[in-house]
């Protein structure tokens, strides 16, 4: 069994993690956050991770939001570890906007009508992960005082921006650091 193994058991086989994942009753919170953190560590394929998220999400987004809502919170405590909290809070917007499109896709096909329908109250992953990161990044005035820590709420809340253009929140912290000391930084704002 290698390491990368993420087909199904065989009949008599072990269950072990694939039904752990997709079981349902209070470990689907745990379960969306496994399923996260296999495929950000590269365990799990985005072809094999991404199905498994979108269980979650068609049954409770929040569940997801959760899950994505403790990886942002490291990968912002963890940016002084620098490509590896990089690539994870890319994947995480990635993740954000592939489960909202894929509800987009649902409300397309009929099988949810409000969904994904621009003013129909419908649950926006992005827009949520994105005001979990405007409070991880502070106010105006409370910015991070690590280069590294600003670097990735930039480099997020501009990832996630575009999923709510309309977010004054947002519009105003990419301002703030668009006149950041730091050139990388200022060139992510912009």
């Amino acid at each position: 069994l290698g390491r990368g193994r993420t087909d199904p058991p065989r009949a008599g086989g072990s269950t072990g993690d694939w039904e752990g994942a997709m079981s349902g009753g209070a470990g689907e919170a745990g379960g969306a956050l496994q399923v996260l953190e296999r495929w950000i560590s590269g365990e799990v394929s985005e072809a094999n991770a991404l199905p498994q998220l979108q269980h979650f999400h068609r049954k409770d987004p929040r569940l997801v939001l959760a899950a994505l809502a403790e990886k942002a919170n490291n990968a912002v405590a963890n940016a002084s570890a620098g490509t590896a909290a990089t690539h994870a809070g890319a994947l995480l917007v990635n993740i954000a906007r592939a489960l909202d499109e894929g509800t987009g896709d649902d409300a397309a096909q009929g099988k949810s009508a409000a969904a994904g329908k621009p003013g129909s109250g419908a649950f926006s992953l992005s827009r949520a992960l994105l005001d979990h990161v405007l409070l991880l990044t502070g106010g105006k005035t409370r910015a991070a005082k690590e280069n590294a820590v600003r670097a990735q709420g930039c480099a997020l809340i501009a990832g996630l921006a575009g999923a709510a253009p309309d977010h004054a929140a947002a519009r105003d912290k990419l301002v703030e650091f668009s006149s950041d000391k730091l050139p990388s930084i200022r060139e992510t704002a912009s």
